[in-house]
């Protein structure tokens, strides 16, 4: 019986580390327009930023993985998002495009931390508990990322700045942090064969180029909604961070039923529903440039994307023939490029053909999605 309580205390503090993971990244995601005004970036300058950031998370992930499995996951959870806030914070006070870049790679580094490590200490306790947990702990995430981008939302109408904002937020989350870690088990040393990298062949090269795409349309409006919000719609800051809202709240919602979606329509009718109503989500948002419209549109991305990337997962980890971790790896890190390219493709894309027209790179993605998925067929 105190047995099952500390599990139960374990699982309720790492949705709670969830939720601070997924709320630094909604006020982080949100405030970009604020970011890029302040230090006066183009879109090809903020591409890079978040290239920085992508690419170094992706880069500490076997690092991460080798520090996890030999320390435990429970101190990583927090080291991870501590060195995210600490960039975060830093991000707010940079006098120049050139010092940012650092802050950036601060911050995608404690992302591939806390990633790894959060993960893994959910595949123990779900072994511990003997069900799943994981698709309603990356729900915890999606939630945090509504409250993020809430927060900065009501930062942005009450005219607060970054160097207020910023500190303030990472402050309450290492508060959290200092109040949920100790209730994390101590020992996980959990598999994270996640955390290194293989390039998917044979049978898992269909699954990667999804998982690709599933990354690059998620990471990419995340990225980008408040800022095409604040560009080419004209919105004010504080509405332009609804974009990140809507998306991340019906990604939350989404997520609590994937599981069943998964059963009733199988990863190919998975790939085909999800990848068209990303579709049509972006062509509404994109093609009306209207703030309510747009809302409305990056919400269906975000039910959209929301089942796909756990569902691949499980596809890469029951390839037929095919090792569960390596076939996990190898999903992944055709996932992990799909999110460091959407920065640089889209900002140095939109110098060319504006924003809006770089933004059709989500679309394309989606597309693929929804065309090319369906070869999966009906597995569950």
């Amino acid at each position: 019986m105190r047995g099952d309580r500390r599990l139960r205390r374990a699982h309720v503090a790492l949705a709670a580390v969830f939720v601070v993971f997924g709320a630094l990244g909604g006020n982080w995601d949100a405030r970009l327009p604020a970011v890029r005004q302040r230090l006066s970036l183009d879109s090809g300058e903020l591409g890079i930023v978040l290239f920085a950031v992508l690419l170094t998370a992706t880069a500490i992930l076997p690092l991460a993985g080798w520090v996890t499995a030999r320390v435990g996951s429970r101190g990583p959870s927090a080291l991870g998002l501590l060195c995210a806030g600490a960039g975060i914070t830093a991000a707010a006070f940079v006098p120049s495009y050139a010092t940012l870049l650092p802050a950036a790679c601060v911050i995608g580094a404690g992302w591939g931390i806390v990633d790894v490590a959060s993960n893994a200490h959910g595949v123990a306790i779900e072994k511990a508990l003997g069900r799943r947990v994981l698709s309603g702990l990356h729900s915890a995430w999606s939630f945090g990322l509504l409250a993020g981008s809430g927060i900065a939302a009501g930062a942005a109408a009450a005219s607060i700045g970054l160097r207020v904002q910023f500190p303030v937020v990472v402050a309450a989350g290492a508060v959290a942090l200092a109040v949920a870690t100790p209730f994390l088990l101590p020992a996980t040393g959990a598999a994270v064969d996640v955390a290194h990298f293989a390039l998917p062949r044979g049978p898992l090269a269909l699954p990667g180029l999804l998982m690709f795409c599933g990354f690059f349309v998620e990471a990419a409006t995340v990225s980008w909604a408040a800022v095409f919000l604040t560009g080419p719609v004209g919105t004010s800051s504080a509405l332009a961070a609804g974009g990140v809202a809507a998306f991340s709240l019906a990604m939350g919602l989404v997520r609590l039923v994937g599981d069943r979606l998964l059963e009733r329509w199988g990863i190919g009718g998975l790939c085909l529903r999800s990848g068209a109503l990303s579709c049509v989500g972006l062509a509404v948002a994109l093609g009306t440039r209207s703030p309510a419209p747009a809302l409305i549109g990056f919400a269906c991305v975000g039910a959209g994307s929301a089942p796909i990337i756990p569902a691949l997962f499980r596809v890469g980890g029951t390839v037929p023939g095919v090792a569960s971790g390596a076939g996990i790896a190898a999903v992944a890190t055709a996932g992990y490029a799909g999110g460091v390219v959407n920065g640089p493709a889209i900002g140095f894309l939109a110098r060319g053909v504006g924003l809006t027209g770089a933004l059709g790179l989500i679309a394309a993605a989606a597309l693929v999605i929804a065309l090319v998925g369906p070869r999966l067929g009906s597995a569950r």
